[in-house]
């Protein structure tokens, strides 16, 4: 499938999503005079728990992830231990080229 035709398919579909969300959220209580419910909440309140639900579950997600990522990793070598290991790479690499050219 090419670029244009998968993008035309996402516009209809996104399109269709926004009408039926819009129905879901605005009219389908106002549609019957009994609405039907499901697990004791209309159609209309599913409409707006579901994706606040999915939002809250990945903000928390990416600060556990965060969290997680902070916790195993290691802390940073301290300056002093830093600038050693720096001018011993450094040395290491000086001494390389002398010998080459030496």
């Amino acid at each position: 499938m090419r670029d244009v035709d998968q993008g035309r398919l996402l516009f209809f579909l996104s399109i269709l999503t926004m009408i039926a969300y819009f129905w879901a959220v605005f009219l389908s209580d106002y549609s019957f005079t009994d609405p039907p419910k499901f697990l004791g909440r209309t159609v209309s309140q599913w409409a707006l728990i579901i994706p606040v639900l999915i939002f809250v579950y990945l903000f928390l997600f990416v600060v556990a992830w965060i969290g997680w990522t902070m916790a195993t990793t290691p802390p940073p070598l301290p300056l002093k231990e830093r600038e050693e290991s720096d001018s011993e790479k450094s040395g290491d690499s000086e001494n390389r080229i002398e010998s080459r050219n030496g």
